[in-house]
């Protein structure tokens, strides 16, 4: 424990605008569009609220595309692509893969041939969702480039590049698009882009080639079966030497956004491990995400997105926002890489499987809580001694604080005490706080204290029903405190290492909230049925919700859980004769009438 308290203190003289730039994941391949699976994952992750999460990254896109004797079929592309619209994601689209292997991508022969490609692709696409939703699109080139996912040389990759463009543009002018994507620090192939990039011309337009941002990786650690602390600054210290390379060398294209659209603690999403379980996870990436804002985006560098790279599908010690408990293995797919277009009828089947969301997930509901403005805190340096934060209001003059209490190393524990004093608070204020630790807020903890099988005894996880449903249960972050206060805020907390903490604060409001249209879907479980409710965001700040069962033989159902939640959805095992019911809890506390979720 600290000897004496760290304070948070934010400097309203110091506000600026902030951008909520961390709200994208990724996974491999993008046939896992077409499973069960994914499809459920990806209606959860829809229920992160204030789209929390937004953009999504898929590998081997248009591996889904077959070349037939007339052209080409976009029918499991385009299925895929509905699945992600559908429920409300942005494509981050890689234009990756190789239809029917229909390219050898050797010289630049084929570069006409794959322009024609994209452009009819992205007409398909406009003419599908239209021109409005295809603007809100990233493209971008082949993953990683420098590894050995590109299949050719640096020439070709330009001229491929310089196709993409040149399809596009034949398509729809202006669509945003960019690169390399590489995996490498300066990287020989990132050095060929930019300078494509800014001294180049386009081999099918003659035009300098275009580009709207530049992205790169930079994760925290190489892969490795060891608990390698990862180097969180160091993610920082290497995006700025691209940043630096470009102002030196290519000055044109210094102020493009810099996106890093595979910012992980660790490489390798499939190797095992147990902090990625734990609160160490969230409370990292809370870390990470501080870090860009406060050693790049505060000294000038052009801060465009953030993405961790972790909706892949897995246990508990995987890169994944759930655990997957029973069901067939996927981890072959996603770890090769591999598209099998013969096996589309059995993509589309599942053994029964059930979801547990993990503290990675949870985080994000928390950080979509943070408003437009950001509030710099003076004298903090949780770099080097302690926990750290991001301090926001919103146009109404909310505030909402996050706290991390991170270390990089990953077996360390202990405690600080954190002094938050929010100004410009006077008069009457309700205050929350919700916290996600190892000690309540962790279904890894409810699960280790089973007797259940592990793997590699058995092959699958399981669980009964009461186990899911406490397990989903401590997924949900906890409520530490919900208090009003008079005059400034000022609040003590004990904050353990590792954890996340979120203060909410709004001027005082008993005022009832509207109730909550919500819905009820009856889901394949491991045990049997399972049921998703889910309930339209009323978008007021703060806004939680209850979920509960009713028999009809109680005035007052009796929530499940044993605080509201901030998601937008949650998980029920079997309800037999039993209505679900939600309600709507507004930061002070009022509630909204109870109301019965319809069935879809």
């Amino acid at each position: 424990m600290t000897a004496s308290p760290i304070t948070i203190r934010p400097d309203l003289s110091m506000a600026h605008a902030f951008d909520r730039f961390w709200r994208g994941t990724g996974f491999s391949p993008g046939e896992l569009l077409l499973t069960p699976e994914m499809q459920r994952t990806l209606k959860l992750l829809s229920a992160t609220p204030r789209k929390g999460i937004e953009y999504l990254r898929p590998h081997f896109l248009l591996n889904l595309v077959r070349k037939t004797a007339n052209g080409y079929d976009y029918a499991l592309l385009e299925d895929a692509i509905d699945v992600m619209v559908g429920n409300g994601f942005v494509p981050f689209f890689e234009i990756m893969g190789n239809p029917s292997d229909a390219f050898d991508f050797q010289g630049t022969d084929w570069a006409p041939a794959w322009r024609d490609l994209v452009s009819e692709m992205i007409q398909r696409f406009a003419d599908r969702y239209g021109e409005n939703e295809l603007r809100r699109w990233y493209f971008e080139s082949w993953n990683e480039p420098d590894l050995p996912w590109w299949p050719s040389d640096e020439t070709a990759f330009l001229a491929y590049y310089d196709a993409c463009v040149a399809g596009l543009d034949a398509a729809m002018p202006g669509l945003t698009v960019g690169g390399p994507g590489t995996a490498r620090t300066l990287s020989p192939m990132f050095k060929a882009f930019v300078a494509h990039c800014d001294a180049g011309e386009n081999r099918l337009t003659g035009e300098r080639p275009r580009c709207d941002f530049i992205s790169v990786h930079e994760k925290g650690v190489e892969k490795s079966f060891e608990d390698i602390a990862p180097d969180s600054v160091g993610i920082c210290k290497r995006e700025w030497q691209a940043i630096d390379y470009l102002r030196k060398h290519h000055p044109a294209l210094a102020d493009l956004p810099i996106i890093n659209n595979e910012c992980d603690p660790q490489v390798g999403w499939w190797q095992h491990h147990t902090w990625r379980a734990t609160a160490y996870k969230p409370a990292i990436i809370a870390k990470i995400i501080d870090q860009h804002q406060r050693l790049l985006a505060d000294h000038g560098a052009p801060m465009g997105m953030l993405f961790n790279d972790n909706g892949f599908m897995g246990e508990w010690g995987q890169r994944t926002q759930f655990t997957l408990f029973g069901g067939r293995s996927v981890s072959k797919a996603q770890s090769e890489h591999e598209t099998d277009l013969e096996r589309v009828d059995e993509l589309r089947c599942a053994d029964p499987f059930s979801l547990v969301k993990k503290p990675s997930l949870s985080v994000m509901d928390m950080l979509a809580q943070l408003g437009e403005t950001r509030v710099p805190i003076p004298g903090l340096t949780p770099d080097e001694d302690g926990p750290g934060a991001l301090a926001t209001r919103d146009e109404s003059g909310n505030w909402a604080v996050l706290l991390y209490n991170s270390r990089d190393a990953v077996r360390v524990s202990g405690s600080s005490t954190v002094s938050v004093r929010l100004p410009g608070t006077e008069g009457a204020w309700d205050v929350l706080v919700l916290t996600l630790d190892d000690i309540e807020a962790n279904p890894f903890v409810v699960w280790e204290a089973t007797s259940l099988p592990k793997p590699p005894v058995s092959p699958k996880l399981t669980a009964p029903i009461d186990v899911l449903d406490a397990m989903r249960r401590a997924a949900e972050p906890r409520q530490r405190l919900r208090r009003r206060f008079l005059g400034e805020i000022s609040l003590d907390l004990e904050v353990p290492l590792p954890s996340v903490a979120l203060v909410l604060a709004a001027p005082a409001n008993d005022e009832a909230p509207p109730p909550p249209p919500a819905h009820l879907q009856e889901i394949d479980g491991l045990n049997g049925p399972e049921w998703l409710v889910s309930w339209e965001e009323g978008g007021a700040f703060g806004m939680r919700h209850d979920v509960a069962l009713d028999n009809g033989s109680v005035s007052d159902p009796v929530p499940v859980l044993d605080a509201p939640i901030l998601a937008n959805a949650f998980v029920l095992s079997a309800i037999p004769n039993k209505r679900v019911m939600v309600r709507s809890i507004a930061l002070s506390g009022a509630t909204s009438e109870w109301v019965e979720a319809a069935q879809v």
